[in-house]
């Protein structure tokens, strides 16, 4: 059901842009069948990657092929939504056609600002993250914690779309940072392993003192769950499933698998299980790919037992501002930056590091690589 709206939808859209765009300005058959064989290919775009490629949303194609059509669906998705805003201005619009001039300027500018703005929000979805840093701080931190230094990366997304160029980048700038541990919270990349072990392979290289750990995310069993975990093993990669570790004396770090594994697998998430080992009073971190899951609603275990502080991602920092507002609803009101929990957590929302193909763009929104440094508070 969901392949299938995205491959009918963005009909819909060209539909709209035709009925409220074109028509407005173009009287001419000829001409408005142009427009209309232009937004049909912009619109045909997941058809296409599926016919050509293999699969809607991690087509095997040149990766240059993918980005410009991804920059032209975005375009046709925008024009689309910018002519339903302009509706109330539309006699003014036609106004402005009645002369060649003003037609040309109508027909120029707006498409202009739809496929310029589409431009800059699919270069921000597959640039390079940069590192942001921040400071956490915890009244229960204990002392020998003090600055120990976390890497979040979450939602890297490697794909034909996003290459092993860039996931070397991504740990260049990782291991860059000297950290104490490295965590890795879901969504590693976007097709079969068969084909996108050579894109996620530099992740291999990830360093730091303590380790590398990892949790799967809900992509990571859209495709071939089996053949990604095996392949991450290799890699030395760890991954967390309803477990826990002690990289240094007072310190946990749980994870467990996305929700989706219990469509997959037999594993059902269980953050209780995970932490069952850390009876002496650690200081726990979390490691959960979506920021807010009700696991009695989803599960059918029990609440989430208590975390000093929970690493996230999944939400992609909401992709635009329109956005943000429904992806909050359906993250417990979270889509980037440090939430609080009602049971105390700290929780930590990265806006991730690359961009899912389903949705290409990014706006105002940048991708990120986190470096996390614990600090303890001061005594009141």
């Amino acid at each position: 059901m969901f392949r299938i709206f995205f491959n009918i939808a963005p009909f819909g859209f060209a539909l709209a842009a035709m009925l409220f765009f074109v028509k407005t300005a173009e009287k001419k058959p000829r001409r408005q069948a142009v427009w209309a064989a232009v937004l049909l290919l912009c619109a045909a775009k997941f058809v296409c990657f599926q016919a050509l490629g293999g699969d809607s949303f991690a087509p095997e194609l040149p990766e240059k092929l993918i980005w410009a059509w991804n920059w032209a669906y975005s375009g046709m998705c925008i024009l689309c939504g910018m002519s339903v805003v302009m509706l109330p201005l539309r006699p003014l619009a036609r106004k402005l056609c009645a002369s060649p001039k003003g037609r040309a300027v109508y027909l120029v500018a707006i498409p202009l600002a739809a496929w310029g703005a589409a431009a800059a929000g699919v270069w921000n979805g597959i640039k390079v993250p940069e590192v942001v840093e921040m400071e956490l701080e915890f009244e229960n931190l204990p002392p020998s914690l003090d600055g120990y230094r976390i890497v979040h990366i979450a939602d890297i997304h490697a794909s034909a779309a996003a290459r092993m160029w860039r996931t070397e980048a991504i740990v260049g700038r990782a291991n860059a940072l000297e950290a104490d541990l490295v965590c890795l919270t879901g969504d590693f990349s976007d097709g079969l392993s068969a084909d996108q072990a050579v894109n996620v392979r530099p992740l291999g290289a990830l360093r730091a003192r303590d380790g590398v750990f990892a949790v799967t995310g809900n992509h990571e069993y859209y495709f071939d769950i089996s053949g990604w975990t095996a392949f991450y093993r290799s890699l030395g990669i760890r991954f967390l499933e309803n477990s826990c570790v002690f990289p240094r004396p007072g310190l946990a770090v749980a994870g467990v698998p996305d929700p989706a594994c219990m469509q997959k697998m037999w594993l059902v998430p269980d953050p209780d299980r995970a932490f069952a080992s850390a009876t002496n009073g650690e200081f726990r971190v979390l490691l959960q790919h979506r920021p807010f899951v009700d696991y009695a609603q989803a599960c059918g275990i029990a609440a989430l037992e208590k975390c000093d502080l929970q690493l996230s991602g999944h939400t992609h920092g909401g992709v635009a501002p329109l956005m943000a507002s429904l992806v909050k609803k359906f993250n417990g009101g979270m889509v980037r930056g440090v939430y609080k929990g009602a049971d105390g957590r700290t929780v930590f929302v990265s806006s991730g590091a690359g961009q899912w193909a389903g949705f290409p763009i990014r706006f105002f929104d940048d991708p990120e690589i986190v470096l996390v440094t614990l600090r303890r508070a001061a005594e009141k």
